[in-house]
Parts: structure tokens; sequence; C-alpha cells
């Protein structure tokens, strides 16, 4: 999964982005997995506007390395919120 959104991150301007969320919304197939993804959408958002914001852009294997961690992370501790550096 995080190579898939690796790839997303990296091939995708934020609009796009936005548009796959969107699909993941309306394509979910109950409420608690549409919030799920809307969760999980708005922090890939997020993390799209603050790599915008980078000097250098990431690799998709550094990319992937670092969405590995974050989903390891969310599996650990499902209900802490996470939040990226920057982001309010």
């Amino acid at each position: 999964m995080a190579s898939q959104m690796a790839r997303l991150l990296a091939g995708s301007d934020l609009d796009e982005l936005r548009e796959v969320v969107a699909r993941w919304l309306a394509e979910s197939p109950t409420d608690a997995v549409r919030k799920r993804y809307e969760a999980f959408g708005s922090r890939l958002i997020e993390l799209k506007i603050e790599l915008a914001r980078a000097p250098v852009s990431p690799t998709i294997e550094e990319l992937e390395m670092a969405l590995s961690m974050m989903l390891k992370l969310a599996a650990e501790n499902p209900g802490a919120a996470f939040k990226f550096p920057g982001s309010t």
C-alpha cells in the first residue's frame, strides 16, 4: 500500500490527489470505511502540500519508506492523531 501511495503522491498534482480522495469517499462501502478514507486522504493531501513547500522533492523510495513507517505507527496506535510538521 505504501508503494501505491508513494507513486500517487509523486505522480499527481494536488487537484488530482483531491479527485482520488473524493473517489475513495464516493465509493466507500460503509460509513466507517468512509471516515477512515477521509482521515487518510486528508493526511495525504496535507503531506502533498508540505512536500510542495520543500526545496527538494523526495524520491519515490523515500516517500514509500516514510509512508510505511506512518502506516505502521497508525496500526500500532489506531486512536492517535497524527499531524505533519507545519500543519494546522
